[in-house]
């Protein structure tokens, strides 16, 4: 940290007076803070050693080829607008936590925000503590209720977590599922975890034959975007993957996501351009049978390209198209998106 300003882009702040290539082995010293500041931050292998600190700006993104090891403080943060990224190769092995502090929309009717968890071991208990004044709270007959909650498919209904019911067993968040939340004014919420660095799966199961319904609610599982569609990677897609392998049901060829402005949700899919799902992010699927299958998150699919995420108009999209809504007086029923 030569230059004195900890940033990575500076030059001056690394041995040699270079950037760091993928060829190279990083280790951030005792007493030293980096943050990551570029978008094409690299490295063969990191080593944060107790007492050092690496930062990941919002609009800043790490790729790390061989072995991430954290034994100091990593934290990777965004806002409503930009979500940092860290990917790991898919012959990486990783120790130790990070924390994402990963931006959740509002509470407030017609906003909130579907979000996952982007790492791994993080109980519900744990998140809430650590997030008390942050996270959003209600009140129902005296007892305290956590803008925190489930959609369970097999019913059709939405249930959240309160302060009788969030640590019961120790419950921890579901790699890969989403949940329905919100901030109290729209800011951060902080993540500890470790990162995922295998291929990850998901189950979803139709149920609309047994009272229930046909949708599943999961989440980008990975510190890192997804490619979405084919506009974002030819091959390796969220939607390519799980249409060809026949999870997703054919007759609903995307994925959707929440807008967050009283609309109900926006359909992804190939037309779409290129879409990338930031980091914890979590949309609806429809799945394709009524036995439970697997959907899948590949580590293929990771990518440090992307932007903003699903909320309703912050995603740039390159087609054109229009809505027909259907309303029963002022109730929207139903609608329908046409792409060219």
């Amino acid at each position: 940290n030569t230059g004195g300003d900890n940033l990575w882009s500076n030059t001056a702040n690394w041995i040699g007076n270079t950037l760091p290539t993928s060829n190279d082995d990083v280790t951030i010293l005792n007493g030293n803070s980096i943050t990551i500041d570029i978008l094409s931050a690299v490295a063969r292998s990191i080593n944060i050693v107790p007492g050092a600190t690496l930062t990941i700006n919002p609009d800043a993104r790490l790729t790390v080829s061989n072995n991430f090891s954290n034994t100091g403080t990593t934290t990777l943060n965004s806002n409503s607008s930009n979500f940092s990224a860290l990917k790991l190769s898919t012959s990486s092995k990783q120790s130790g936590n990070i924390t994402y502090n990963r931006y959740v929309n509002t509470v407030g009717t017609g906003e909130w925000d579907l979000i996952g968890s982007p790492v791994n071991g993080l109980t519900i208990e744990s998140f809430v503590t650590a997030n008390s004044g942050t996270l959003a709270t209600g009140d129902n007959a005296g007892t305290t209720v956590y803008a925190l909650g489930i959609w369970d498919n097999s019913t059709g209904d939405w249930s959240n977590y309160d302060e009788n019911t969030y640590n019961v067993g120790n419950v921890s968040f579901d790699v890969g599922t989403g949940y329905q939340m919100a901030s109290a004014s729209g800011s951060t919420l902080a993540f500890t975890g470790t990162i995922a660095t295998t291929d990850q799966t998901q189950s979803v199961i139709d149920n609309s034959g047994n009272g229930g319904s046909q949708w599943n609610l999961i989440s980008n599982p990975f510190p890192s975007y997804l490619n979405g569609t084919n506009g974002a990677d030819a091959t390796h897609n969220f939607l390519k993957v799980n249409l060809d392998s026949g999870v997703i049901d054919g007759a609903f060829t995307a994925f959707y996501g929440w807008d967050a402005d009283g609309t109900g949700y926006t359909p992804y899919n190939h037309t779409s351009g290129a879409v990338y799902i930031a980091p914890g992010q979590g949309f609806f699927v429809a799945a394709a049978s009524a036995s439970s299958a697997d959907i899948s998150f590949t580590e293929a699919m990771q990518t440090t390209t992307g932007g903003d995420d699903f909320v309703a108009s912050r995603v740039a999209n390159t087609s054109s198209q229009f809505y027909l809504k259907l309303y029963n007086s002022d109730a929207l029923i139903s609608d329908a998106m046409f792409y060219f």
